[in-house]
């Protein structure tokens, strides 16, 4: 037994040094340095935030916390090098029971090679600090345009990308664009995609080839006003409001407390963004929901009246304003990982709903 931890231990040591001497010949780049706002960020000098400083003075604890989480966030950078390398840390755990560390704590890599996002498959180690290395020596030597894609539910530190020396190496800034802003619950923010591209949000990015701000914050979308205040400082081209699952019917969630909480996000929205399109999205509904009578009642309530306010608005003549339906949404039986949460497969069809509505409204870059 002692011999045997003895090799473990030598081969870790040995390991460990053939990894440092392989990127001993890197320049290691930290994006927070050279630019002021990451991909999908709505703000400013935020290092890897989701909200603004000035947010943890309003905004619940458990918002706020959750805005640390760097779903949806992304660095955009072009290089001609065919080997890359990418270190960092996170605060918190690094998987849970339903959701795999590489959705969780993950990053993902995308390039584009002949107008196409593809996904370059990186090999990884989870440890105190987070490694991960992609290879991409099938490219032509040129510049190319890449995307890193930050972890869905953790919070993100001493992020390096490093790529060998020679190597041209630019960070993009934030594309022009005015954004999709999603304010939603713990699908918008990713659960439980099996790694950072495959979450609803950053699919939806690529195939518009479009800015997307993630504001999904796990079990506290609620349509608050005073998230909804700071949503309103973004000059955004939709604003999505997608947080029925968050809002179940209760005591204190009564009927008309959640029409008034849906009525008076979109007055205040449209107060100060006159002409821009709002989304109201339907509860998309449980795969349970055919074998348990009360989850279905939770969904087709909510879906009922959110309906009926959508319809009051309507006729009011609040203009610009669409409904994302459960039927539009579409999710099959086996898109769920838990009932409630999308797998890989129910983030596609989620995905490809809010692509053609959006289409519909008329956004898109292609």
């Amino acid at each position: 037994m002692k011999n045997r931890l003895l090799c473990t231990t030598i081969l870790a040591f040995v390991l460990t040094a053939v990894s440092s001497q392989k990127h001993d010949d890197y320049i290691w780049y930290d994006p927070l340095e050279s630019i002021n706002r990451l991909e999908g960020q709505g703000w400013e000098n935020m290092v890897y935030h989701r909200l603004p400083d000035k947010a943890e003075k309003t905004v619940r604890n458990k918002v706020w916390g959750l805005s640390k989480h760097t779903a949806g966030l992304g660095v955009r950078f072009e290089t001609d090098a065919d080997s890359i390398s990418v270190r960092y840390q996170v605060d918190g755990n690094l998987a849970m029971n339903h959701m795999p560390a590489t959705g969780v704590s993950g990053v993902d890599m995308y390039v584009k090679a002949k107008g196409t996002w593809l996904w370059v498959r990186g090999r990884r180690k989870f440890d105190d600090i987070i490694q991960y290395d992609f290879a991409l020596d099938a490219l032509s030597h040129a510049m190319h345009e890449h995307q890193l894609l930050l972890p869905l539910y953790n919070a993100v530190k001493n992020l390096k990308i490093g790529v060998q020396k020679g190597s041209s190496f630019k960070i993009l800034p934030v594309r022009l664009e005015k954004p999709i802003v999603v304010y939603g619950t713990s699908i918008a923010q990713g659960a439980c995609a099996s790694r950072p591209g495959m979450a609803w949000t950053n699919i939806l990015a690529r195939r518009l080839d479009y800015p997307v701000v993630n504001l999904g914050f796990s079990g506290n979308g609620r349509l608050e006003p005073e998230v909804i205040d700071l949503i309103n400082e973004i000059d955004a081209s939709v604003y999505v409001l997608d947080c029925l699952p968050n809002l179940r019917p209760g005591e204190e969630n009564t009927k008309e407390e959640i029409q008034k909480r849906i009525r008076n996000s979109i007055l205040s929205l449209r107060e100060k963004h006159s002409k821009t399109p709002i989304v109201l999205v339907q509860h998309m509904g449980y795969s349970d929901g055919i074998m348990e009578s009360k989850r279905a009642s939770v969904y087709k309530t909510l879906n009922l009246w959110v309906e009926e306010t959508y319809m009051t608005l309507q006729n009011k003549g609040v203009l610009n304003l669409y409904m994302l339906t459960k039927e539009e949404l579409n999710l099959s039986n086996d898109a769920f990982v838990d009932g409630t949460h999308p797998t890989d497969l129910g983030m596609e069809q989620y995905a490809k709903a809010y692509e053609k509505k959006i289409k519909d409204i008329g956004i898109s870059n292609k």
